[in-house]
């Protein structure tokens, strides 16, 4: 009699062991390059994304593998002051960046413009509360960026999932890719239309 006890109390543990060490993806790491240098790096599409530490126009500052510690993905905007595209899609970005601001980190990097106290100004005149980087011109070359806004999304793994030129103007489609890479069953896929999600 103890010893079916004693028997099923160990496979009690075993079980309570598997179920809490053996879980979902919530503890996983991302990859990301260490140290990379911008003006070397190109990116594409299922590559591990190298590890940035980037400062916005209030000196607030980013670093990817940090923010990954408590985000689900990391989305880098690029843009600039006189774009009337990324003018258009700002309010759509910045709406769904409210709605998932604790599991989404919006990035908005202008590679173009020269003054941070411009970026700024646009920010404050928009009503934006987005972070907003002057970005190095380098952002250009490393993701081959061919016209402006651009959408990067690197997801929970490190990696490079999504790349979108051209403005988002549509309510809801942001929030539809928001939900995609936040999902608790989500794994590492690379979506290459946006109207895939």
């Amino acid at each position: 009699m103890k010893k079916g006890i004693f028997r099923k109390l160990i496979v009690f543990i075993i079980c309570l062991l598997c179920i809490s060490g053996c879980g979902a993806d919530d503890n996983t790491t991302a990859v990301l390059l260490d140290n990379p240098n911008l003006s070397e790096s190109i990116y594409s599409l299922g590559d591990n994304m190298g590890d940035y530490k980037l400062t916005d126009v209030n000196g607030n500052t980013y670093t990817f593998s940090e923010l990954l510690v408590t985000k689900k993905a990391i989305v880098l905007n690029f843009w600039f002051i006189n774009c009337g595209p990324c003018q258009m899609e700002f309010p759509y970005l910045q709406a769904a960046a409210d709605k998932y601001s604790n599991d989404i980190a919006v990035l908005a990097i202008n590679p173009t413009d020269d003054r941070e106290n411009q970026i700024k100004n646009y920010a404050i005149n928009n009503g934006l509360s987005l972070p907003f980087i002057k970005g190095e011109q380098e952002w250009i070359s490393a993701f081959s960026l061919q016209g402006f806004p651009t959408t990067v999304v690197i997801d929970r793994y490190g990696k490079i999932a999504f790349f979108h030129v051209g403005a988002v103007t549509e309510e809801g489609i942001f929030e539809d890719m928001f939900k995609h890479f936040v999902s608790d069953d989500y794994k590492h896929s690379i979506v290459k239309n946006i109207n895939e999600f």
